[in-house]
């Protein structure tokens, strides 16, 4: 399965294209990137019994995506949409209960409006759950990467809980160091 491309958007007509040399994948994608990094989310349509392909800018936008199918009603275009809205006011407007900010995405009445932000609201803190998911990723990450080099995974995981600072891709190489010379103390 696909899920991770290094490529160029291309349009054809109304239609999308993730290109390389080889070939393209026809995708969802609403962002204004022409090329480089992207994450895909393949989606199985059992009535049409084919593959739909949404394309993010970033794994943030990917994870919310996935998040946003889990709630009732809200089938993939829908959620698609949602995720291109900005997530500060999509936190705000889940956190307000403000259904009104929800019925501005086509497709969405008064109705599924309320039943998205109430189910957001009391199921899950969406934005928190993606930040826990960033960052035990950044954990595991670093725990096993250290653990190839013969260092002992629960040494290593007891320092990372006591690492001065938030965990970061950005900061992961000063981490990694910073771990390696705690370890030799």
């Amino acid at each position: 399965m696909l899920h991770y491309f290094m490529w160029n958007v291309k349009t054809v007509g109304k239609e999308t294209f993730l290109v390389n040399s080889s070939f393209w994948i026809q995708v969802m994608y609403s962002w204004e990137k022409k090329e480089g990094e992207f994450f895909v989310y393949p989606y199985f349509d059992d009535q049409r019994k084919t593959f739909w392909y949404f394309a993010f800018d970033s794994y943030d936008q990917k994870e919310v995506f996935e998040m946003m199918l889990k709630v009732s009603w809200v089938w993939p275009k829908t959620a698609f949409q949602i995720v291109q809205l900005p997530l500060n006011e999509l936190k705000d407007a889940v956190d307000n209960l403000d259904a009104k900010f929800f019925q501005s995405i086509p497709g969405v009445g008064p109705k599924m409006a309320k039943k998205i932000v109430l189910e957001l609201k009391d199921n899950v803190k969406i934005f928190e759950a993606v930040q826990i998911d960033q960052d035990q990723k950044l954990f595991k990450s670093v725990t096993k990467s250290l653990q190839n080099f013969w260092f002992e995974s629960s040494r290593v995981k007891e320092l990372l809980r006591n690492y001065p600072e938030k965990l970061t891709e950005e900061n992961l190489p000063n981490v990694v160091k910073w771990v390696i010379s705690e370890m030799w103390k």
